[in-house]
């Protein structure tokens, strides 16, 4: 694998887990969102949970967008709210992104409300939830190289992505 690899999808789809999975197969380095952009900005990871979603977000699109000027070949989990950023979207379609998507119904049984991006959803999380699955799923898939559906068990699910992108021919 000479690509980078861009993983999307809402908070709770798998990113960390099937990215680690991902890049431990293909001998690669993970660079996860949150805790890169703790380094970044240098605050903790609690910190940033703490933080309000405009400030978060803010942050996440510089976190991605360093991620975006840097060489080499990794596998990065990119935070939901890029979701909200077209032109950031649309940085994404030259690379090799794959969006994990789960359905509204498995975010609105698996999102919880603590940790990092999960503060607007204190307050009416079903509507938050619903909402940024409206908003956001049409453009991860317009922006995708792979749709993938995400299940919770992470193993299969990231081996069928490393099976995927082992016999797929570069995009």
């Amino acid at each position: 694998m000479d690509r980078r690899i861009f993983l999307v999808g809402s908070m709770g789809c798998g990113k960390t887990t099937i990215g680690q999975l991902i890049a431990k197969a293909l001998n690669i380095e993970y660079l996860d969102n949150d805790y890169g952009l703790s380094r970044m900005i240098s605050k903790s990871v609690n910190e940033l949970a703490d933080l309000d979603v405009d400030s978060l977000h803010a942050y996440e699109d510089q976190y991605l967008q360093y991620l975006l000027n840097q060489p080499g070949v990794f596998v990065a989990g990119v935070a939901a709210s890029v979701g909200d950023n077209k032109d950031l979207l649309n940085s994404l379609k030259s690379e090799l992104t794959i969006y994990l998507h789960t359905s509204l119904e498995s975010q609105l049984l698996h999102s919880g409300t603590k940790g990092v991006g999960r503060q607007g959803l204190l307050v009416n999380r079903e509507i938050e939830i619903t909402d940024r699955y409206v908003r956001r799923d049409p453009l991860f898939r317009e922006i995708a190289t792979l749709v993938f559906e995400a299940t919770r068990n992470r193993t299969k699910n990231a081996q069928e992505i490393i099976d995927y992108l082992i016999t797929s021919p570069s995009k």
